[in-house]
C-alpha cells in the first residue's frame, strides 16, 4: 500500500516547487546582495538568501499535506524539519552578518550534537556477517561529526550556479524514493518523513532555474545549510527506520566529501589557512582553467550523486537478493575511484 498515492506525491513536489519560484522573487527584489569577491564565481552582485523561499515553501507544502492529504507528521518528520530549519535560519543570519567562521561552526556542533541525541548512528554494516554495534556516545559523535562534516561541505561546494542546489533537490528525492520503495513500517510512522523528502526537494527544484540558467538569486548559506541538514539527517533518519543504511548519505555526498577533504588536506600541506574562504575545491579550478560553464558543471556533479547512489543501491538490492552485503566495499570503491579522478583531473589543470 501507498504511503502517499503518486498523484498525493507528486502534488507535494509541484506545489512546493511552485511556492518556491513565487517566494523566490521576494529574496529577488529585497533580499541581501552578495557583492563579488575575489574567491567567487561571479562577476555581478547577485541577491542571496533564496533559501529562505525554500524553507517557506517547503513549510507551506508540508501544512498542505497535512490539511489536504490527512498525512500525519510524527515526532521524526517534525524533529528533521526543525533541525534543518534552524540550520538555514543560522544560514540566513550569516548571509546578512558574515559571521566568524569559528563561530558558525561552535553553533553547528551544538545543533548537530542535539539532533545526534535523537538519531545516533546504531550500528556499521560492513561485510557479510560483519556488522558493528555502535555504543550510543560513539554514536552521538559519530553522527555529530557526520552531519557537520555534510553541512559544510555541501556549503563549500555552493560557489557554482546549480550545483549545490540540484544535488540537494536530486539527494531529497532520491529519499523519498526510499521511502517508498523500501519503507515497511505503519504510514503513521513513514508519511511524515515522505511528505518532508518530496516538499523539500520539491522546493529546491522550484528555485532551482532562478539561480541556474537564470542568475537572478542564490540560495546563501540559508539554502545550503538547510538543505545540507535535510540530507545529512535525513540519512540517519532513514538508517533509524531500517530503510537504508547510513552508507546511503555517503554514496550520495561522495563526489562533494571528495573534493572537500582533498582541498582541505592540499591547504593544510601548503600551511594554508583552513578557516579561510579560497578558490581552491577542484570544482573552482575547473570553472577556471577547464570550462566556465556553470550548467555543465552542475550536470556533471549531479550526475556522479546520482551514478554513486544507483552504485549503492545495485549493491542493497544484491544483497537482498543474495544475502551478500557488498555496500560498504561499494562505497569504498566509489571512494577510491573519486579520489583517483580527483588527483588525476587537478593535475591535469595545474600543467
Amino acid at each position: 500500500m501507498w504511503l502517499l498515492s503518486p498523484l498525493s506525491c507528486l502534488s507535494v513536489v509541484a506545489i512546493a516547487a511552485v511556492l518556491a519560484a513565487l517566494l523566490a522573487q521576494l529574496a529577488i527584489r529585497g533580499g541581501p546582495v552578495d557583492i563579488p569577491r575575489e574567491r567567487g564565481a561571479h562577476k555581478a552582485p547577485t541577491p542571496t538568501s533564496g533559501g529562505l523561499a525554500v524553507i517557506a515553501a517547503s513549510g507551506l507544502a508540508i501544512a498542505f499535506g497535512v490539511l489536504q492529504l490527512s498525512v500525519h507528521v510524527p515526532q521524526t518528520g517534525l524533529w528533521l524539519f526543525g533541525f534543518a530549519a534552524l540550520a538555514g535560519l543560522s544560514g540566513a543570519i550569516d548571509d546578512v552578518l558574515d559571521l566568524p567562521a569559528k563561530a558558525r561552526l561552535l553553533f553547528q556542533i551544538i545543533l548537530c550534537a542535539g539532533f545526534s541525541s535523537l538519531y545516533p548512528v546504531h550500528q556499521l554494516i560492513l561485510a557479510p556477517g560483519l556488522t558493528l554495534a555502535v555504543p550510543l556516545p560513539l554514536g552521538v559523535l559519530a553522527a555529530t561529526a557526520w552531519l557537520v562534516l555534510g553541512l559544510n561541505a555541501i556549503n563549500f561546494m555552493d560557489g557554482s550556479n546549480g550545483l549545490a542546489i540540484g544535488t540537494q533537490s536530486v539527494c531529497l528525492l532520491i529519499y523519498a524514493g526510499f521511502v517508498l520503495a523500501f519503507g515497511s513500517q505503519p504510514a503513521s510512522m513513514l508519511g511524515g518523513v515522505l511528505l518532508v523528502f518530496l516538499a523539500t526537494g520539491g522546493a529546491f527544484a522550484g528555485l532551482l532555474p532562478f539561480n541556474l540558467p537564470l542568475n537572478r538569486v542564490f540560495q546563501g548559506d540559508a539554502g545550503s545549510l538547510f538543505g545540507g541538514a535535510l540530507v545529512t539527517g535525513g540519512a540517519l533518519v532513514l538508517s533509524r527506520h531500517e530503510i537504508a543504511s547510513i552508507w546511503l548519505g555517503g554514496f550520495l555526498l561522495t563526489p562533494l566529501l571528495v573534493d572537500v577533504l582533498l582541498t582541505l588536506l592540499w591547504r593544510a600541506q601548503r600551511h594554508r589557512n583552513l578557516f579561510e574562504a579560497h578558490k581552491d575545491h577542484l570544482y573552482q579550478q575547473w570553472l577556471i582553467h577547464r570550462d566556465p560553464d556553470h550548467g555543465r558543471l552542475a550536470l556533471k556533479v549531479w550526475g556522479l550523486c546520482a551514478l554513486s547512489c544507483a552504485i549503492g543501491t545495485g549493491a542493497r538490492l544484491i544483497g537482498i537478493a543474495t544475502g551478500v552485503e557488498l555496500r560498504f566495499a561499494a562505497l569504498c570503491l566509489v571512494v577510491a575511484a573519486l579520489c583517483f579522478g580527483w588527483f588525476r583531473i587537478r593535475k591535469a589543470l595545474t600543467e
